[in-house]
């Protein structure tokens, strides 16, 4: 994985839970953390969270971003970008400012979308008319690729 550098900058992994250790408790990092174990309990990060594949989290995470290649059990929120890929599976609600889903993820839960609207003002006003009419701020999605409730 293309995230775990030894330079300093965005990409520095401060924490890694290794696949043999199980953490619980209260995570806090200001840095970036890598989940390739099992954690329980919460986890606060002002850096990236990195949910390996196989790692095992049952908490609820708060980070600037966060991506998601194993399992979660729990709430994220996330400041800027959650990515989920195509192995990710997700339980739980999340909040985030910009979204990636991968095709095969299993997300149940709701979402929310924050941050800024999209700037309208280059587009016709028809455009504009589709565009509130299929605005959804919270998104409820239960199963595999599956129905959007709203």
């Amino acid at each position: 994985m293309g995230i775990i550098r030894k330079d300093k900058g965005p990409n520095n992994v401060d924490t890694i839970i290794g696949c043999k250790t199980i953490f619980e408790g209260i995570l806090l990092s200001n840095e970036s953390i890598c989940i390739e174990g099992a954690v329980k309990g919460k986890i606060e990060c002002k850096g990236n969270v990195v949910v390996g594949k196989g790692g095992n989290v049952k908490a609820d995470i708060i980070a600037d971003n966060a991506f998601i290649c194993g399992q979660v059990n729990g709430n994220i929120k996330v400041k800027n970008r959650l990515e989920i890929s195509s192995a990710g599976k997700v339980t739980g609600d999340i909040e985030t400012s910009s979204l990636v889903i991968g095709e095969g993820v299993f997300f149940e839960g709701s979402c929310h979308m924050t941050g800024t609207k999209p700037n309208t003002s280059t587009l016709t006003d028809d455009e504009k008319e589709a565009l509130n009419n299929s605005a959804v701020e919270n998104i409820s999605i239960k199963s595999q690729l599956g129905a959007v409730r709203r």
